[in-house]
């Protein structure tokens, strides 16, 4: 049962939660490298970039994804999001063996309401924001728009998507592939984990989060780096994500705006996922000392 913090007046929902819902899933890719590379613009919010939730001189590239989800249950109720993990990040500190340990991070991530954004944020180092959310039938696609809740009318992410003739029926899906031993040889030295580290809190007066329309007291703090391990089950098609202008001769081939979301390219096609439905289990956090 939700209690109410009376200092952000945000109900708190605990790890762990158990959801429902929609979602897609858009690999994307950069060459890896031993040595740290720079991250793509935008990969961090103003709130965190420089602090020690930015993870900047830890990145190596390799197989990220962009994922879209519109959850219909949930400890939290129902909410819209939208992440971006640019790739593998360097574990600090840790060895195994004599090779690095690599892991994922969320490192842009936003979601439709304020539970979501404090607890996301309390419970597992996730550096949530608010965002409105369209999802708009468009022909046999589905328009999906993005804005900062103090311009609804000026996304900063846009997109049609729609599922591929390649699966004509749903197959079954499960995060257990990521553990295979078909998989594990293609991203050697990884975990199928998330780590995500501290994050800041907002300032109650912060001029530049009042201007974006987000409420302060939602943007709390972790103080301690989290490790997570979800997991989950469904249905799944290959789907299609295809760039869309803003109306005004936007002819670009990424997506994002480089600003409030980075830009970034889709990897194939025919690697897009559509979870049509899934299930998913967010457990608590075990924490990891840096």
């Amino acid at each position: 049962m939700a209690a109410t913090d009376t200092a952000a007046g945000v109900p708190i929902f605990p790890a762990p939660w158990s959801l429902t819902g929609e979602g897609w899933i858009v690999p994307i890719y950069t060459p890896f490298s031993e040595e740290p590379i720079p991250l793509p613009d935008a990969s961090y919010a103003d709130l965190e970039k420089g602090t020690p939730a930015d993870l900047s001189d830890r990145f190596h590239g390799g197989v990220g994804f962009v994922m879209i989800v519109r959850y219909t249950t949930g400890d939290a109720g129902p909410y819209d999001e939208i992440m971006y993990v640019p790739g593998l990040f360097s574990r600090s500190g840790a060895k195994d063996g004599d090779k690095p340990q690599y892991d994922f991070a969320i490192t842009r991530i936003y979601v439709s309401t304020d539970e979501s954004v404090a607890n996301g944020r309390r419970n597992w180092g996730i550096p949530k924001h608010r965002a409105d959310f369209s999802f708009t039938p468009s022909g046999s696609s589905t328009l999906l728009t993005v804005s900062h809740p103090s311009s609804p009318s000026k996304p900063f992410f846009r997109c049609l998507i729609r599922d591929s003739r390649t699966t004509p029926f749903a197959l079954p899906v499960s995060t257990s592939w990521l553990s295979s031993a078909l998989v594990r040889p293609l991203l050697s030295g990884y975990t199928p984990a998330l780590v995500q580290p501290p994050l800041p809190a907002a300032e109650p007066d912060a001029h530049a989060v009042r201007a974006k329309g987000q409420r302060a007291d939602a943007l709390v703090a972790s103080e301690r780096t989290f490790v997570v391990e979800p997991t989950a089950t469904g249905w799944s098609r290959v789907a299609r994500i295809e760039p869309c202008g803003d109306g005004e001769g936007d002819e670009r081939t990424g997506f994002g705006d480089g600003k409030s979301f980075p830009r970034f390219e889709v990897y194939g096609q025919r690697l897009n996922v559509h979870l049509t439905s899934f299930e998913m289990q967010f457990p608590a956090p075990r924490t990891l000392a840096e």
